[in-house]
């Protein structure tokens, strides 16, 4: 008995049986199967197989292959539904199950590639590209990874849950714990964990760092960059959460000390602005009425080489209005003693807190220069009035002595 064992043993290790196939089964297949085939298992090939080069290892692997080869199938009931695909690697209990065509997958835990027809697809992880049909070119890693894409190609879903609901997008590319999470569109970038969890029908986005979000799920063209960053509206770029205060962006520097900070030159181009959200008149577009301005290459100038009033009222013409009224030379000397300054002229200490609008004082030093010149033309016409008064008395005087000497005259 022990020799008849021996003897089996044997024949069944033998290279030329059956097309040189090294077989571990329970039932025959194939008289005619293709060669270098290494089948163990209980179910493991088929009867009606002619592919080649194949390892199916495990109970019911390569059920159903017919003419696929140069494939390797391990575990419980492993690319199953296989029939010509070929150049497929599916490790784990119900990998690629019913992949029927696919070919140059790789397939690597439970359930990963499940559903799987498509092409050049990589998924390792439990249940990693589950649904996948016809998707292609795909690289899924993480449990649950991509679990539920079927027809998008080109992903890259790295991390437990990451693109786990995608179904159709495609050339993503998604790192980290449920990053995508919820994504089901194209071209988007999410790198860490939770990142880009909120998308869902956006396309083109950017999301870098821990819980990175679009507030809305469809925007396009977004980036946000930092952790917890959040951006709002399409096309545009957000760096670090919004809630945070601290925030300093350096370029050009290694140490910013501001919510942006540059070292180097700053370059407006086509008709570009610079918004102070602050000022009543917040747009500086390159072209202004101001006095002062920044050039091309970042220089403040002298815009214009005059300064400008709004409107009429704020000059000092007003002075020479019928309705003007000038005050007495006893009245400002009484003012400058109570105030040390004259009327309508900024104090040393208003100078020193406020600094001096070059536009007002002008018009101020003019109003008193105007006044001057109203005083002075009172100075003279009571001058004159003085001068008519003293002529008019010497008159007299002179018709007063002349008269004298005529009365003492006539004594003689």
């Amino acid at each position: 008995m022990k020799s008849l064992s021996s003897i089996l043993l044997a024949l069944l290790l033998s290279t030329p049986l059956l097309a040189q196939n090294n077989y571990v089964a329970t039932a025959p297949i194939s008289a005619t199967p293709g060669g270098k085939n290494v089948i163990v298992g209980i179910g493991a090939g088929n009867i009606t197989m002619s592919g080649a080069e194949n390892t199916f290892v495990g109970y019911q692997t390569g059920n159903k292959n017919t003419e696929g080869f140069d494939n390797a199938f391990l575990g419980y009931q492993a690319g199953n539904s296989n029939t010509t695909g070929r150049y497929n690697v599916f490790v784990g209990s119900l990998a690629g199950l019913y992949n029927s065509t696919g070919t140059n997958n790789t397939f690597l835990g439970y359930q990963a590639g499940h559903n799987n027809n498509g092409t050049f697809n990589v998924f390792v992880g439990n249940q990693a590209g589950f649904f996948t049909t016809t998707g292609g070119s795909n690289t899924f890693m993480g449990n649950d990874a991509g679990q539920k894409n079927e027809t998008g190609n080109d992903n890259a879903f790295v991390g437990a849950g990451a693109g786990i609901n995608n179904t159709l997008g495609s050339r993503n590319a998604f790192f980290g714990k449920n990053a995508g999470s919820s994504s089901n569109s194209n071209n988007n970038a999410f790198f860490g964990i939770d990142a880009g969890k909120n998308n869902t029908t956006g396309s083109n986005n950017t999301m870098v760092g821990y819980n990175a979000q679009p507030v809305s799920g469809a925007l396009q063209n977004a980036v946000a960059i930092g952790t917890n960053a959040s951006v709002a509206l399409s096309n545009a770029i957000v760096l670090g959460d919004p809630n945070n205060t601290s925030i300093a962006v350096g370029i050009g520097t290694n140490s910013p000390q501001f919510p942006l900070d540059v070292r180097g030159t700053i370059n407006l181009r086509n008709n570009g602005r610079i918004k102070f959200a602050h000022l009543s008149n917040p747009l500086f577009n390159g072209t202004t009425d101001q006095f002062l301005t920044v050039n091309e290459v970042g220089e403040t100038v002298l815009a214009r080489h005059r300064l400008r009033i709004d409107n009429v009222n704020q000059w000092s013409d007003k002075v020479f209005a019928p309705t003007y009224q000038l005050p007495s030379l006893s009245e400002v000397e009484r003012y400058v003693g109570v105030h040390g300054h004259l009327p309508n002229v900024p104090s040393a200490t208003d100078v020193v807190k406020e600094g001096v609008d070059l536009v007002k004082m002008n018009a101020t030093l003019l109003e008193k220069v105007e006044e001057l010149t109203l005083y002075t033309i009172q100075l003279e016409k009571a001058d004159k009035a003085r001068q008519q008064e003293l002529q008019q008395q010497k008159a007299r005087i002179e018709e007063l002595e002349r008269l004298m000497k005529q009365v003492l005259q006539e004594k003689k």
